[in-house]
C-alpha cells in the first residue's frame, strides 16, 4: 500500500477530532442534530487550521443515514461512498484555479439538478476570495435563492476580499490559529498511535514552530520520522533550523546580568552551529515577551519546556518590567534592521551590547529602564551605600617639601565649537547607522567628545583606547565630512584617550544615576 503523509492519514473524520475549533464544531453539530442547517457557511481562517476537513465533514453530517450525536458516522453507505469520492453529489471547487464567470455560471446549471443519492448537494468552494469580480457576481444570486437540496461551504484565508454582499449571505465561522499545548497534545497521541518515540522539547519545537497550524505541524512530523522511529530535539532544531532552547535563555540570561560577553557568546554560538540568527532572535524577543507577561501577570503562558520555564521565571526575578520592554523594542529594532545588511550578526551583537551597557545610552527608553532597574533593587530591600571617602593625607612640613609633579596638560573647551557639534552629535550617530557602520557606531556610543588644539577629540577609555582605536582612526575623514554636513564646521577629528586629559571629563557630565547604580549594596537590617 502506498505510503499517505500524516496529515492525510490523521485527518479529522468527526466535529469532536477537530482540534481547537470548538466553538465552531459545537454550533454545526447543534444545526444538525436539530435539522437547522443554514444554506450557506463562510469559514475563514489561517492556513491548516481545519476550515475544509470541517466542511467535509458537515457535508456527511448532513447526509450521513445514523448520525451520532451531530456526527456522521463514518460507516452507513453514504458516508464511506462520500469518503471515497464514488458518490458525486458533493463537489469540492479550487477557486484559485477556477476563478472564471463560466466556471460558476456552470456550477449553477449543475445546482438545479437534485441529488443522485444524498439528501443535500453540497459545493465546497475552497479559496473563495480568488474568484474574479464576474464570478462573485454570478454567484450571488445563487446564494440569495438557493435551491433546497444544495448546501454551500465557502473556504477561505484571506476573508476581506470576499465581497460583503456574498458574506452577508453566509453563516460566517473565524477559525482560530490553533494554541502551541493543543497541537503538542495531538502529536503526542499521533506519536503513541504510530509507536513513535519523540523526546518532548522535539514535539514542543515542532508545535511551536507550526504557528497554529495543525497542517504544517504534522508535515514537519513526517521527515522527521522518515529515517527512523525516533524523534529528537538534535535532528528537529536541524531540520527547522533553530537554535537549542539553552542558547536562548543563555542570551536572556546575559541582558538581565548585563553581561556582554556572554551575549556576544550566545550569539556567535548559534551562527557557529549554523542555525539562522533572525528566527533565533525572534525566539528570544518571545522569551522576553513570556517574562514580561509573568512580571505583570504572575503567570506564564509560553511554549518552552517545564525546565526552561523554571529558568526563564528565575531569570525574570532578577531584571525589571522596563528593562523588558526596552529589551523587546531594541530587539525587534535589531531585527528590521538585520534584513536589509550582509551580516545580521553584528546588528544583533550591537543591539545585544547596548543592552548590557545601558549606561551609555541616554535615550529616554533607557534612562527609564536604569530607573525601573534601580527601584526593583531598593523593592528587594537593599539600598545603595556611599563608598567611604578617601582619607586625606596630613600636609608635610615646611622642611619636607617634595617638588611638585608636573601637571598634565588639560585643555578646555571652546563652547560655541563643542557646543554645536554636542548638538547636533545625535543625528550624526544617526547617519552614521543608516550608512551601516555599525561597529563605528557601536565604538562611537561609548566614548565622550572634547576639544584638542582646534581639532575634536574623539575621547576613549584607557581600557577601550587599544581596541577601538584602529576603527575609529580609520573613520577620521569619514566623521569630518558628517560635521561638515550636520553642523557646517570644518572639523579635524583626532582619538585621544581619557588620561591625555589628566582623566577629567570635560565634554560629559557624570551620569548620577550610573553612578548610584555602580554603588555598593547593602542588605536592610529587619
Amino acid at each position: 500500500m502506498a505510503y499517505q503523509a500524516l496529515y492525510r492519514k490523521w485527518r479529522p473524520l468527526t466535529f469532536d477530532d477537530v482540534v481547537g475549533q470548538r466553538h465552531v464544531t459545537e454550533t454545526i453539530k447543534n444545526e444538525v442534530k436539530n435539522d437547522n442547517v443554514g444554506h450557506a457557511f463562510l469559514f475563514c481562517g489561517t492556513r491548516g487550521t481545519g476550515k475544509t476537513t470541517t466542511a467535509r465533514i458537515f457535508s456527511r453530517a448532513i447526509n450521513c443515514e445514523n448520525p451520532q450525536n451531530g456526527n456522521p458516522c463514518n460507516k452507513c453507505p453514504t458516508c464511506r461512498g462520500i469518503l471515497d469520492g464514488s458518490i458525486m453529489d458533493i463537489t469540492e471547487i479550487d477557486a484559485a484555479s477556477n476563478s472564471g464567470v463560466d466556471n460558476i455560471r456552470s456550477l449553477r446549471e449543475e445546482a438545479g439538478y437534485t441529488a443522485a443519492i444524498t439528501r443535500y448537494k453540497v459545493y465546497i468552494i475552497d479559496e473563495v476570495h480568488a474568484l474574479s469580480a464576474g464570478a462573485f457576481n454570478a454567484l450571488l444570486k445563487l446564494l440569495e435563492e438557493p435551491p433546497e437540496h444544495v448546501k454551500f461551504v465557502l473556504a477561505t484565508t484571506e476573508a476581506h476580499k470576499v465581497m460583503a454582499t456574498i458574506s452577508s449571505r453566509c453563516q460566517r465561522f473565524d477559525f482560530k490559529r490553533i494554541t502551541a499545548e493543543d497541537i503538542y497534545d495531538r502529536l503526542e497521541y499521533i506519536c503513541g498511535a504510530e509507536g513513535i518515540r519523540a523526546e518532548e522539547r522535539a514535539l514542543r519545537m515542532i508545535a511551536s514552530a507550526a504557528d497554529g497550524s495543525m497542517r504544517d505541524a504534522l508535515s514537519c512530523l513526517d521527515p522527521c520520522v522518515a529515517a527512523g522511529k525516533e524523534v529528537d530535539t538534535d535532528f528537529v532544531a536541524d531540520f527547522l533550523g533553530l537554535a537549542q532552547g539553552d542558547s536562548v535563555i543563555a542570551l536572556c540570561q546575559a541582558i538581565a546580568g548585563e553581561n556582554a560577553s556572554a551575549a556576544v557568546e550566545a550569539i556567535e554560538g548559534v551562527a557557529a552551529r549554523g542555525r539562522a540568527l533572525a528566527p533565533f532572535m525572534e525566539t528570544v524577543i518571545k522569551a522576553l515577551r513570556d517574562m514580561l507577561v509573568l512580571r505583570a501577570t504572575g503567570k506564564m503562558n509560553s511554549d518552552f519546556s517545564p525546565e526552561e520555564q523554571r529558568t526563564l521565571r528565575e531569570t525574570a526575578a532578577g531584571i525589571s518590567g522596563e528593562k523588558l520592554i526596552y529589551s523587546i523594542k531594541t530587539l525587534s529594532e535589531a531585527l528590521a534592521s538585520a534584513k536589509y545588511t550582509s551580516v545580521p550578526a553584528v546588528v544583533f551583537q550591537s543591539a545585544a551590547i547596548k543592552l548590557c551597557m545601558g549606561h551609555n545610552d541616554g535615550s529616554y527608553d533607557a534612562l527609564l529602564a536604569r530607573v525601573g532597574e534601580l527601584e526593583r533593587r531598593l523593592a528587594q530591600g537593599a539600598v545603595p551605600q556611599a563608598p567611604p571617602a578617601p582619607q586625606t593625607p596630613p600636609a608635610p612640613q615646611a622642611q619636607e617639601e617634595q617638588p611638585l609633579e608636573p601637571e598634565k596638560e588639560i585643555y578646555v573647551p571652546q563652547s560655541e565649537f563643542i557646543e554645536k557639534i554636542r548638538d547636533k552629535w545625535p543625528e550624526i550617530m544617526d547617519d552614521i547607522f543608516a550608512d551601516l557602520k555599525v561597529q563605528l557606531f557601536t565604538y562611537l556610543e561609548s566614548c565622550s567628545l572634547r576639544e584638542y588644539r582646534g581639532k575634536l577629540a574623539v575621547t576613549l577609555s584607557d581600557d577601550t583606547f587599544p581596541v577601538y582605536r584602529d576603527e575609529i582612526k580609520a573613520n577620521l575623514d569619514y566623521l569630518s565630512g558628517l560635521i561638515k554636513k550636520r553642523c557646517g564646521l570644518d572639523c579635524a577629528v583626532t582619538v585621544k584617550r581619557d588620561s591625555d586629559f589628566g582623566g577629567n571629563a570635560l565634554m560629559q557630565e557624570s551620569d548620577p544615576m550610573e553612578e548610584l547604580l555602580k554603588l555598593p549594596i547593602t542588605e536592610i537590617e529587619e
